[in-house]
């Protein structure tokens, strides 16, 4: 422990300085409240969602497992600051929330002594060895829901110093709810026993359709500055490397579509300002969200989203939407979002962790991959320019949620009933 301690400081103080909250030091070191240990109610659900893609994916499970279990306690935990904020907003049905402890011992045990669960319950990826074995040792159920396997995580497990590793992190889980045949099958040939796998479909896709009444559409469109006859290109989740390269597309095809106007959402807030920085180099001007007071925005001018948790809504905005993490080697981030309101997606070619959906997006005709900023010109131009075939993605998006709808069910029932069994076992 003493070897990685440096390490948890540092990360500590980095994020202290981000914002986060004082308090959370509590958190990561599993110092939760003493009186969560004496809250009578049962069962005792712990679910793990680690930033906002991931919380979205737990809200519905989390609504379906109280209603299954009115008196459960639950506990909600995430990563990120953002995640945070979205879990507060987004999920009602917790009794509490909180930051996940440091996987370094002992503070996965602290809080294990503290929450007490019944079961852990964590999202598509987030397997955390010290965290799961100590809630092994305290009687609890582990499940992975929405569970996925990137193309990294499966080369990397199959390796000979890859191997051990998650052989004995898989061992811990009780059941592994997936997402798609693809991440099961996987999972089966990293040695998960095939009782304990099951596919229930994407809880990401099991998502009421998410357009915008009109009257919203145009307040937001209003506050912003757009008017009817503008098309707008979102540009989200987007990190270093790929602004620049956004806003030389704008440049690009701006001169031929003069009523196109630019949204850039940086995946992390605290590069907001040097987002801005990029885009007053390109001779624009930027304009933040959080200051828009519904002055026309003008052709020169690009809106930085400075705020949490709108994205996913000013999604529905979008004539055509772009999401980052994928021109460079980060693996994507949610290109379903913008398909919730049946718009189309366009996303570059590193997108391991959402590969499932990238290959359904594609096969479906609603998603384009692409490889660099030539092909991002001309598909943006392709969909910007023909609103006929945009009224066809819209449509078939509306086909695609319909065949994903209950998966959240799904997983909660599964829940339930591997809880009720334990549950007796154990009176």
């Amino acid at each position: 422990m003493g070897l990685l301690l440096p390490g948890f400081f540092a990360y500590a103080v980095r994020r202290l300085r981000s914002g986060t909250r004082l308090n959370a030091l509590y958190d990561w070191t599993g110092r939760y409240p003493k009186d969560w240990a004496t809250v009578p109610q049962a069962p005792r659900l712990w679910v793990h969602a680690v930033s906002v893609g991931e919380v979205v994916a737990a809200s519905s499970v989390v609504a379906t497992l109280r209603s299954c279990f009115p008196k459960a306690w639950i506990l909600v935990t995430t990563v990120t600051e953002t995640g945070m904020q979205t879990a507060r907003q987004r999920i009602r049905d917790a009794d509490a929330f909180a930051f996940l402890p440091f996987d370094l011992l002992p503070f996965p045990r602290w809080a294990m002594h503290r929450v007490r669960p019944h079961a852990l319950i964590l999202t598509e990826t987030e397997l955390w060895g010290n965290l799961m074995h100590e809630a092994k040792k305290h009687g609890a159920r582990i499940v992975l829901v929405n569970g996925r396997i990137s193309d990294a995580t499966f080369a990397k497990a199959q390796t000979s110093l890859g191997q051990p590793v998650y052989r004995w992190l898989l061992c811990h889980l009780d059941l592994c709810l997936m997402r798609s045949e693809l991440d099961a099958e996987r999972l089966l040939k990293l040695g998960v026993p095939s009782e304990r796998v099951r596919v229930v479909g994407d809880v990401k896709l099991d998502q009421p359709q998410a357009k915008l009444s009109e009257g919203l559409k145009a307040a937001l469109r209003s506050e912003l500055g757009l008017f009817s006859d503008h098309l707008l290109l979102i540009a989200g989740s987007t990190h270093e490397g790929e602004e620049v390269v956004l806003l030389r597309v704008y440049r690009q095809l701006q001169p031929y579509l003069p009523n196109l106007r630019l949204l850039l959402a940086p995946r992390h807030l605290e590069r907001v300002e040097s987002v801005m920085a990029m885009v007053r180099a390109m001779d624009l001007v930027p304009v933040r969200r959080s200051l828009c007071t519904g002055k026309p925005l003008r052709s020169n001018e690009v809106l930085v989203l400075d705020t949490v948790g709108e994205l996913a809504k000013l999604y529905g905005l979008a004539t055509v939407a772009f999401v980052g993490g994928s021109l460079i080697p980060r693996g994507g981030h949610n290109i379903m979002e913008p398909v919730l309101h049946g718009v189309p997606v366009l996303f570059g070619p590193h997108i391991d962790n959402f590969r499932p959906h990238a290959d359904l997006l594609l096969k479906e005709g609603m998603g384009f991959q692409v490889r660099d900023e030539t092909e991002l010109v001309q598909t943006a131009w392709k969909l910007l320019v023909s609103e006929p075939l945009r009224r066809t993605i819209a449509w078939q998006a509306e086909q695609l949620l319909a065949r994903h709808r209950g998966a959240a069910k799904r997983c909660a029932h599964a829940i339930a009933t591997l809880l009720q069994q334990s549950l007796a076992t154990q009176s």
